[in-house]
């Protein structure tokens, strides 16, 4: 299947996407992999043909030489790419389990260390069409307040995604990322969570509780997706689709940034003007494809062959 011809990849180029938060090393038993859920989803994006600001910071060390250089070499804007003098860059440790993995998520990161002068000229520089926030990156008051700037300068789309990170979100920071959304991701296990936090009644219907933080935060539309059982959308008008699982079509390695190239899929989608169905079925095809590669990134540029 090929999604779209090469006039129109061009054409695609010049949509300015920026992307708020963390970029770190996944630290997996046998080897540490670039990662980070604003990371990867920009490193798709940009594969896909549109154009992408990440905006983030790494420490003075190796890992954050590596960053850069992984960066550039597949091609990825570094302009956004700040320089912490007093943080290391970011780590996670990925412990494996039989049904999925843990993630350890170390505190005071170069990426929690972001200056506002650098972010605010390279917005003004090249205003975008969309943004991105995901929530981990908003979990220290600093980068909360700049967070806060940026969303005021920009007048793009805001799409956010929740990733619920244990112990690094709470009511406040939730609540920051929902007024901020114009268009929110959230998988099944995270919604029940998100709502409990926020006060907002329960219910063992997932549906019930995406339209409840749909109306309640004033969102235009949500994206949840539901693991083997599929994903679905559903908008402020009552309109809504589900879309079922993807069979995978390589041996299972793990579920590692799923969710983020489901994420990029459906951006790509925002900005091609795709029906919600298509997004759907699309986003569900890749994300299920890189469950087949170890961590959220593929190595290699063709892997995105089929799916361009």
């Amino acid at each position: 299947m090929v999604w779209d011809g090469v006039e129109n990849r061009m054409k695609r180029m010049s949509n300015a996407i920026m992307i708020l938060g963390e970029v770190l090393g996944d630290v997996f038993p046998e080897r540490t992999i670039i990662g980070g859920a604003p990371y990867n989803v920009a490193r798709h994006c940009h594969a896909f043909g549109l154009g992408v600001h990440l905006l983030t910071a790494v420490g003075k060390d190796a890992l954050g030489e590596r960053i850069v250089a992984e960066m550039q070499s597949c091609g990825l804007s570094i302009a956004g790419v700040q320089r912490s003098d007093t943080l290391p860059s970011g780590q996670v440790m990925v412990h494996l389990e039989a049904y999925g993995h843990r993630f350890e998520i170390l505190d005071q990161q170069a990426y929690d260390d972001m200056r506002w002068p650098p972010v605010e000229a390279l917005t003004a520089q090249h205003p975008p069409r969309l943004v991105y926030l995901g929530s981990l990156a908003l979990r220290h008051a600093p980068m909360q307040a700049l967070a806060d700037q940026w969303l005021k300068m920009c007048t793009a789309t805001v799409f956010c995604d929740i990733n619920l990170r244990a112990p690094w979100y709470d009511a406040h920071s939730l609540r920051q990322v929902l007024q901020a959304a114009d268009i929110l991701k959230i998988n099944h296990e995270e919604l029940p969570e998100v709502c409990k936090l926020l006060g907002l009644p329960g219910s063992p219907d997932i549906n019930e509780l995406a339209r409840q933080l749909l109306m309640v935060f004033g969102l235009s539309e949500m994206f949840v997706t539901c693991g083997e059982q599929g994903s679905f959308w559903l908008d402020a008008y009552g309109n809504g689709f589900r879309a079922p699982p993807m069979k995978l079509q390589a041996p299972f390695v793990d579920s590692v940034g799923a969710g983020d190239a489901y994420t990029a899929v459906v951006i790509r989608g925002l900005l091609a003007g795709w029906s919600r169905q298509t997004m759907l079925t699309r986003a569900a095809w890749f994300a299920a494809s890189i469950c087949g590669i170890r961590g959220a990134v593929p190595a290699q540029a063709d892997f995105y062959d089929d799916f361009l």
